[in-house]
């Protein structure tokens, strides 16, 4: 019997793909303890998989919000369910040390949310400018006011907790509850449910 060692590039590759698949686990174990389907393995599986989680979150949120309620998303939401996909986002990657990952998933989470609402155009437009305005925050404000919902969502992942994930849901709900304005979209995917 003799035994293979493989060679040091090989060693290098298998050695960092354990450690990426260990890092991932928690979102995995998070995705399918609520039924969510992971992404297939490649480029785009750490991206999809934080985007699933994502739409996730902030649609509890979404759902908390109307429940009880017959009226449309308000012009001004549009912004807060943006932004909430942006924390969320950032703080499930930053829960599996990937903190670079969060901006793709945010951008496609915030317009999956959105477009059922105001349309794929208006939905992908506002997607991106949320986007755009976090990332400027993130570099020149400070960020205490998302601090309790980002750890809180990183919470959830890592501990697969969901009384965390209600508490994340009831945060978003209490950000859409801030707004004052009047302007409507009727229709969407949360309402009557």
């Amino acid at each position: 019997m003799a035994l293979l060692f493989p060679n040091e590039a090989t060693a290098r590759k298998w050695a960092g793909a354990l450690e990426t698949r260990l890092r991932r686990a928690p979102l995995e174990q998070f995705l399918l303890s609520r039924a969510l389907k992971l992404a297939k393995v490649g480029a785009a599986q750490a991206s999809d998989n934080l985007t699933r989680a994502t739409v996730f979150f902030v649609e509890s949120g979404l759902q908390t919000y109307f429940k009880g309620r017959d009226h449309g998303m308000a012009t001004s939401q549009v912004a807060i369910v943006g932004h909430c996909a942006c924390i969320v986002s950032r703080a499930a990657a930053a829960a599996i040390r990937e903190p670079t990952t969060w901006r793709i998933p945010a951008l496609v989470s915030a317009a999956l949310l959105l477009s059922p609402w105001i349309g794929r155009n208006a939905a992908a437009s506002g997607s991106a400018a949320s986007v755009q305005d976090f990332a400027n925050r993130l570099q020149h404000f400070s960020m205490t006011d998302d601090k309790p919902l980002s750890d809180r969502v990183t919470v959830a992942v890592i501990h697969n907790d969901y009384t965390q994930l209600s508490g994340v849901a009831e945060m978003i709900a209490e950000r859409l509850a801030t707004t004052i304005d009047t302007t409507r979209f009727h229709g969407g995917p949360v309402k009557g449910r």
